[in-house]
C-alpha cells in the first residue's frame, strides 16, 4: 500500500487502455468492514447510555455515538466520495494553483 487508514488502503495502479497506463491511485476498504461497523457502533451506543448513567453525566453521549456513527458510514460510502470529489472539480477545478485529482 502506498498510505494506509484505519478504514482502508490506498495502492498504486494503472489503468489499461490509458496512453502510457496512467498511473492512479485505488482506494480498497478493510474487508468485512461494513458488517463489522455497525456491531461496534451498536456496543459503543451502548456503553455510552451504560457510561451516562453510572456516572450521572448530563451529556447525551448517545447522541454524540450516533453522531459519530454516521459520519463514520458516510467515510466508508466511496460512492459518495467519489461524487463529492466530482463536485468539488466542478466548483473550484478553475483555481490555477489548485490541483484536484481525476476520479474514475
Amino acid at each position: 500500500p502506498v498510505a494506509s487508514a484505519s478504514l482502508g488502503q490506498v495502492y498504486r495502479g494503472r489503468i489499461r487502455g490509458m496512453p502510457e497506463g496512467k498511473e492512479v491511485a485505488v482506494k480498497v476498504q478493510r474487508p468485512g468492514l461494513s458488517s463489522v461497523l455497525p456491531v461496534d457502533m451498536y456496543v459503543l451506543r451502548r456503553l455510552a447510555a451504560l457510561g451516562r448513567r453510572q456516572l450521572k453525566l448530563r451529556s447525551d453521549l448517545v447522541s454524540i455515538v450516533d453522531e459519530f456513527a454516521e459520519r463514520l458510514f458516510e467515510e466508508i460510502d466511496y460512492s459518495t466520495e467519489a461524487a463529492n470529489a466530482i463536485r468539488f472539480k466542478e466548483l473550484y477545478g478553475d483555481i490555477d494553483r489548485l490541483v484536484i485529482p481525476e476520479v474514475y
